[in-house]
């Protein structure tokens, strides 16, 4: 929903699509919230952001994405 509210507000006020989309991706609901209606909009760049925590080399941070693991994104047919 809110990936429809903003490409929405962002063709009413730009006039184009946005060069890229930004989100948080800590449990993964905001981020595909934001993401689903850019899926298929193959110029705007969808970019996952994570925090840093106490720093990569203490070990003690909220940074998977440092990890390098591979990720999934599923759609249903409806597009949802």
């Amino acid at each position: 929903m809110i990936g429809e509210e903003t490409k929405a507000q962002i063709l009413e006020r730009e006039g184009r699509l946005p060069d890229a989309v930004i989100a948080c991706v800590g449990g993964g609901s905001n981020a595909i919230g934001m993401f689903a209606d850019f899926i298929n909009e193959t110029n705007v760049g969808l970019i996952g952001v994570e925090p840093g925590g106490h720093g990569i080399e203490t070990g003690e941070h909220g940074a998977p994405l440092k990890t390098w693991s591979r990720g999934y994104l599923f759609r249903y047919e409806s597009g949802r």
